[in-house]
Formats: C-alpha cells, structure tokens, sequence
C-alpha cells in the first residue's frame, strides 16, 4: 500500500459567538492510501481525487462556521468533521483509505487528522517567535516554537494563549538550556484532557530543527 497526497487552497470563514467573522487561507492536504494498480501502476485516480477536492473546496467555502466561544476550536473541529465525513465518504466509491487531513494556514498555524486518531480527535498547532541572545548580545538567533496540542472532543482551550502562557515563564541563557526546559513540559493535559504532543524548536539562523 502506498500513500498519495494532494494539496489545495481553500478559504474558511468562522464566526465566533460574538458574531465577529474571521477568514483563513488555509492550503488543505489529503493523504490516501490505495493498493498500486497492476496496468497503471497508479494508486488513485487523480480526476477522481481532484474532483472530490474540487466538492470539498466548494462544500466549506460555501459554509460560515459557528464556533461556541471566541477561541474557535469548536469551528475547528467543525470544519475538519465536514472534511472527515465527506472524503470517507468518496473514498469508498475509489476504494482508498483516508489516511490524513491537514489545514496549514498562510500565517503560521493549522490543525489536522490522521488516521491512528479518533473521528472527534485533532491535531492543532501554534507557532511562537523568541528572539535568543544566546552567547552574547552580538550572538542572536531566532527561534520558532511549534507547539502541537492532541484535541479532545469538545475542548475549547485556546490553544495559542495556552502555548503562549507556556512560554512566557521561561527564562534561558542558550538554546540547550531552553530545551532541558521544555522537554519536561510535553504531555502537558489541560482541564479537557487535551495535552501537548510535541514540541519543535526550529533554529532559523542556522536552519536546523529539534523535535521533542
């Protein structure tokens, strides 16, 4: 079995429970999984796939979602249940496997669904900027802190804030340190049950990446 993916920009409108719109570019990739075709040596068929996208793209650009608090993870998972159920339910007419879902916003963030989650479980992850003087004042680099939280059903933490709050009581003299520091804090569980999953710090400077 092998995987095939497919990528599209769609736009999203939210609305949240003070009635403010919001609107997102997202690029949504879809993961599938097919046996390869003995004649064509293809696993899907991509007009197939593109047309399903193209119904998708058109389903939730045509939708404003409802979110039941200001901080949208409602609309979230609103938004990645019409994904889920619409593409299952094309998936069966190809015979492939849903694998993953995942919404990559054009400013920094997204949330997404893989197959080893739950219908109601999701992936969201935020991106937080520090600016590291690590050595001296003249040794500056910029580092990017991916925070990835495991979403309940239900939950409506905000995210952001939450990774936000994590970060603001931390204090290092280098990038080692700041590791050794936020090491301990995956597996954070929040009050819903959702926790942190993992944790990326990415090195712009120098273009390297630590996954904890």
């Amino acid at each position: 079995m092998l995987q095939f993916v497919r990528e599209i920009p769609i736009s999203i409108v939210l609305q949240s429970a003070s009635s403010a719109r919001r609107g997102f570019l997202f690029h949504m990739a879809v993961g599938f999984s097919k046996p390869v075709s003995p004649l064509s040596g293809m696993t899907v068929n991509l007009m197939v796939v593109d047309s399903w996208l193209g119904k998708l793209k058109a389903d939730l650009e045509s939708t404003v979602f409802q979110s039941k608090s200001d901080s949208l993870s409602h609309a979230f998972a609103e938004v990645m249940a019409v994904a889920r159920l619409n593409l299952v339910e094309q998936c069966e007419v190809e015979d492939a496997k849903l694998i993953s879902i995942d919404f990559r916003e054009e400013r920094g963030w997204g949330f997404s669904w893989q197959h080893l989650q739950s219908p109601q479980e999701m992936t969201v992850r935020h991106a937080h900027f520090l600016e590291a003087f690590l050595q001296s004042s003249a040794d500056f680099g910029l580092l990017k802190v991916e925070l990835a939280w495991a979403r309940v059903a239900d939950c409506e933490a905000d995210f952001a804030h939450e990774g936000f709050k994590i970060l603001k009581t931390l204090s290092a003299r280098s990038l080692s340190e700041l590791t050794l520091k936020l090491a301990p804090l995956k597996e954070t569980r929040l009050s819903s049950g959702s926790y942190l999953q993992e944790i990326h710090v990415r090195h712009l400077s120098d273009q390297y990446t630590l996954t904890l």
